[in-house]
């Protein structure tokens, strides 16, 4: 979504630009993430907003570079998470420099192209067999077959499901706006135990995300499955889905994409199999 925050008074303040980015209907996560880093860049340039230059913003840029690159984490991913970091924080700050009325050349770093991956059936289903506890295999499940994000699942809430029609509503999402998933029946019946005697109003999971990272790569790995991240259930999600036939536009809607391209990346994912199928056709 594009939001339109008009230009600044005399207020030049990181406050005055967030205000105006909420009343333009800015998400939080969106929110949280300009203003740090258009306090870390004015913060780096030390001066009056109204007498930042170029050279200010590559030299900030710069500086960023340095500090982003001894991240810690697996490398591809932190490379990644570089890329991103950079490109948005230089969007963000764009985007204030805009609102002050300094139009400058801001350069936007390209992101590094995601290596996405995914389980294939057979391992989703080992996974799940030889989970340990009713917690891990029922988790296991719910991204297995929702597409949800960790946040989201972690936000669940006994009122947000209906067992009845098999359904969860996700009200923490990265866009802010609610979306509807849905489980099977054996994944109903695990969750209608497990619920039962928690409070309407508490989280299902009281688990960190470093908990919930712990938890599925131990699950992995029993299963020779290494590195499994809870992303990769969502993008396993995807990948099924669209293999098993359900329209693009419907992936998309229970992915919480907003834009179908995004959606359309995994499509990648099942070239292997249409080059099986071709080759078992044509030879």
């Amino acid at each position: 979504m594009k939001l339109e925050i008009g230009n600044s008074s005399e207020d030049h303040s990181v406050e005055s630009f967030i205000n105006a980015l909420i009343v333009a209907g800015a998400g939080n996560g969106t929110v949280k993430l300009y203003s740090s880093a258009v306090k870390d860049f004015l913060n780096f340039v030390d001066k009056d907003p109204r007498e930042i230059t170029q050279a200010d913003f590559n030299n900030w840029l710069i500086d960023l570079m340095k500090r982003e690159g001894k991240a810690k984490g697996d490398e591809i991913e932190r490379k990644r998470a570089r890329s991103v970091t950079l490109r948005y924080y230089a969007i963000a700050v764009r985007r204030y420099l805009k609102w002050i009325g300094r139009e400058l050349k801001v350069p936007l770093p390209r992101i590094r192209r995601r290596e996405f991956s995914s389980l294939s059936e057979g391992q989703l289903n080992d996974l799940i067999l030889h989970a340990r506890g009713k917690k891990t295999k029922l988790i296991l499940r719910l991204l297995a077959e929702t597409g949800m994000r960790a946040n989201e699942l972690l936000s669940i809430r006994p009122s947000d499901i209906n067992l009845e029609e098999r359904r969860i509503r996700l009200r923490n999402t990265k866009n802010g706006e609610e979306r509807i998933v849905f489980f099977t029946e054996e994944t109903g019946r695990l969750l209608r135990a497990y619920i039962k005697g928690i409070d309407n109003d508490t989280r299902i999971f009281d688990m960190s995300y470093q908990a919930l990272y712990k938890m599925i790569r131990r699950a992995g790995k029993r299963c020779g499955i290494e590195n499994l991240r809870p992303h990769i259930m969502r993008h396993t999600f995807a990948t099924l889905a669209i293999k098993r036939g359900v329209p693009l536009p419907v992936v998309q809607r229970l992915l919480g994409h907003h834009d179908i391209k995004t959606t359309q990346i995994y499509t990648h994912l099942i070239s292997d199999d249409i080059k099986e199928m071709y080759r078992r056709a044509f030879g």
